[in-house]
């Protein structure tokens, strides 16, 4: 199984040298050993691998070099928690140490920081954060644990719940109401007299406690945070753990799926490995690409928060992170371990299979902090839908001259695009939208993602998702330009110089409209199989056959398309790429009818056409790499967030126009659904910028496509259901606030989206065979 991590992220070396670290330390327990072999026995973990582990400066990771810390990044913290998730290991490193020491360091009392958080450091003490009071209380705002001050004392009264690594603690911090409702953290030590545990076993073999305080005396020396610092600690402290878990459940769901891989290409049922099915095949690509969403957005959420503050703002803004990381890490671990447990078949149900204490890990984990529910929920109440208008005066897009902040685009959006072309019942074509493109072509916003020496703007893929947002946000849906997204980058790297001089200015200018020819009526998904000939006669090839599916073909003056020119070789050896007039004689085009009642596909046939040798690109016989390079390109562009995007901002505005905001059931589905997007935005930024490192990507662009063809199904699905009775009528629904919808047209639009550039089930298979590496 390819490790994607190594090859997809950029981590330094320092990162990279802890990530080492942490797994070969990790490593020695096999998978789970310290979990059973500390099961139901207090304290739950070994004591003398405690300390092994402060001496290696991980209980003081994140603490500062001035109190025994080692002033380590929230990265670096996830990297080894992500080890120590992959290993099942018993030791609480976020319950017993990342949590209190941010408590008290994020707290207002240098004497109590001094006193423990050395100590907690070097491995002497353990502490732990009791904070939770009911099943319902997620955000530990509004404790009902009472401080009543007497004197210089303060008098505790009231329960705490699930505390985790409670019964290893030499102390607490506990949160309480103070007198004046304010909310109020304390350090109480385990043995102070008004203290009763009780323990509560969990599945994995751990425990939660419930903590009672029957006047408990706390002294005002004890106070760790005052009720001006103490809500903002105590919520910090809880979105930086609630990361951390995220990055621990990663480790677990890692783990699951390598374990399970091995299953499969070892388990042999009916005379084959069990992996060489397609049913499992398929099962496994969608745990792998759960599992690469859920880094990708990991790993965003950690470079988000590593750099807030402890502003209201700042804390905003961990808190929809820390919820986004949640969200999905809880949804793809428990997807995972459960399919694994499937996997796995009748053994995978028994104690003795290591698999089951991965779907155990997974259940404590993901019902620990927040489930996935009430995270999409709180993500949906803090982040913005659209960004914020006073963020974006300061955001800037680009260098150089072609640099613009996010709100001087949205001015010039609205005052440039036409009004009458917002949110449209079917795509424009570039035809049709042609004065838009001269527009963007002036302002030199034609191609983003072109080098800027070719005339692009240069925008690394981060610049690139939020250049095209505020596109989306106006309702601007334009069919793809093929030249500009395909054959242009293409050219760039594999055409002659006297193809780009020829080709590229007239690409970026819009003076020339390209369509693609790569589908043939009998290949379907098997590329590879095409019969569309191209001999070569003289200085030019004769080609004869038949393209389908190329769209805006009847609009278009020129086509790039692959065609065979050695009939004899194997089927990918024999293949070249060539450009061709589409105004030559024996060029044919014929318009198909979809769905939705429009006729961009169109099928295209070759009838002895002559092609100059001249627009051969690359080597004869040499355009299946080619073919390869641009399909990648394809996906990535299939699977930019855009696509999703669009109709999601879509959904929004009905379900406002109709007054489903506020509807629970709806938004709950709308909050999945938008995460969905969201987190799409991270994987791609994370394969995208492969390609700005200037490597190449591989079969892990499937991913985008799946993910954003099939999210974009259920948006449309979304949209149909709201819309009701008018969904199925040929008309568009009008918006409050201007524009329309066609919900008819985007339900049927998204259809074809899963079949075309190889459909999904193609696109599974690819991943199974080149990233899991299960048999054929």
């Amino acid at each position: 199984m390819i490790d994607l991590n190594a090859r997809l992220d950029d981590l330094d070396t320092e990162d990279n040298m802890l990530r080492h670290a942490a797994a070969d330390y990790f490593a020695q327990d096999g998978n789970g050993r310290g979990m059973r072999e500390w099961r139901g026995k207090p304290p739950g973990f070994d004591k003398a691998r405690w300390r092994e582990m402060a001496a290696m400066g991980w209980t003081g990771l994140r603490l500062p070099q001035a109190l025994g810390g080692s002033d380590g990044t929230l990265l670096q913290a996830t990297l080894v928690l992500e080890q120590a998730g992959k290993a099942l290991a018993p030791e609480p490193l976020i319950a017993a140490a990342f949590m209190p020491a941010a408590a008290l360091l994020h707290g207002d009392n240098p004497a109590l920081q001094a006193a423990w958080l050395p100590r907690l450091a070097q491995g002497e003490c353990t502490l732990t954060l009791a904070w939770q009071e009911s099943e319902s209380d997620q955000d530990g705002s509004n404790p009902t644990l009472r401080a009543h001050p007497s004197g210089d004392i303060f008098v505790l009264e009231g329960c705490k719940k699930y505390v985790a690594a409670a019964a290893a603690a030499d102390a607490f911090i506990v949160s309480a109401r103070g007198p004046q409702g304010d909310t109020l953290l304390f350090l109480v030590e385990a043995t102070a007299y008004g203290l009763t545990q009780r323990p509560h076993a969990l599945v994995d073999g751990s425990s939660w406690s419930e903590l009672e305080f029957h006047g408990l005396q706390v002294s005002a020396q004890n106070l760790v945070a005052g009720p001006k610092t103490a809500a903002l600690a105590l919520q910090r402290t809880l979105d930086e753990a609630r990361i951390l878990a995220a990055a621990q459940m990663l480790g677990v769901m890692q783990r699951a799926l390598e374990i399970t891989m091995d299953y499969l290409r070892t388990r042999a049922q009916f005379g084959r490995p069990i992996g060489s099915f397609q049913a499992l095949q398929h099962r496994a690509a969608d745990m792998l690409i759960q599992t690469e969403l859920a880094r990708a957005v990991l790993m965003q959420c950690v470079q988000n928060a590593d750099v807030l503050g402890s502003t209201s703002a700042d804390t905003t803004l961990r808190a929809s992170a820390a919820s986004q990381a949640q969200a999905r890490c809880t949804h793809a671990a428990m997807h995972i371990t459960k399919e694994a447990i499937q996997m796995h078949g009748g053994i995978g149900y028994t104690d003795e299979c290591d698999i089951g204490l991965y779907l155990k890990k997974a259940m404590v984990l993901s019902s620990w902090l927040g489930s996935a529910h009430w995270h999409r929920a709180r993500y949906g109440a803090l982040a913005p839908l659209e960004a914020d208008e006073d963020k974006a005066q300061s955001q800037v897009i680009g260098s150089g001259e072609h640099a613009v902040s996010i709100a001087e685009l949205r001015r010039w959006i609205a005052e440039n695009f036409p009004p009458e072309w917002r949110y449209p019942p079917s795509r424009l074509s570039q035809k049709t939208a042609k004065p838009w493109h001269e527009k963007l072509y002036a302002k030199g916003w034609a191609a983003p993602n072109w080098p800027k020496e070719y005339g692009g703007m240069g925008l690394s893929a981060y610049e690139q998702v939020l250049f095209q947002n505020e596109f989306d946000r106006h309702g601007i849906n334009l069919a793809p330009n093929p030249g500009l997204t395909m054959l242009g980058p293409l050219l760039i790297q594999h055409g002659t110089e006297q193809q780009k001089r020829e080709h590229l200015p007239k690409i970026l200018s819009g003076e020339v409209r390209w369509c693609q020819g790569y589908s043939e009526p009998q290949a379907g998904s098997d590329l590879a199989d095409l019969r569309t000939s191209a001999v070569l006669d003289g200085d030019e090839f004769i080609v004869n056959g038949q393209k389908i599916w190329t769209s805006f073909a009847h609009e278009a003056d020129m086509i790039f398309m692959l065609v065979r020119t050695d009939p004899k070789a194997k089927k990918q050896e024999g293949i070249s790429f060539l450009l061709a007039d589409m105004r030559a004689p024996g060029i044919t085009v014929k318009r198909i009818r979809n769905l939705g009642g429009g006729e961009e596909f169109c099928e295209t046939f070759f009838d002895k056409v002559r092609v100059p040798r001249s627009n051969l690109v690359g080597a004869m016989n040499a355009g299946w790499s080619m073919a390869k390079s641009l399909l990648g390109s394809e996906r990535i562009t299939i699977g930019h967030p855009r696509n999703a995007r669009a109709p999601l901002l879509r959904l929004h505005a009905l379900a406002e126009t109709r007054q489903r905001l506020q509807d629970p059931v709806w938004r709950a589905r709308f909050d999945a659904l938008r995460l969905d997007v969201d987190d799409l935005n991270a994987l791609f930024v994370r394969c995208v910028d492969v390609l700005r490192r200037g490597k190449d990507l591989g079969a892990e662009v499937s991913m985008l496509k799946i993910w954003v063809t099939e999210t974009t199904q259920r948006i449309s699905e979304l949209l149909l259901d709201t819309a009701a009775e008018d969904g199925v009528q040929n008309a568009s629904v009008a918006l409050a606030h201007g524009g329309a919808v066609h919900p008819a047209n985007v339900f049927f639009v998204a259809r074809p989206a899963t079949i075309y550039a190889g459909s999904n089930e193609i696109q599974r298979n690819i991943l199974a065979k080149a990233i899991l590496e299960l048999p054929g």
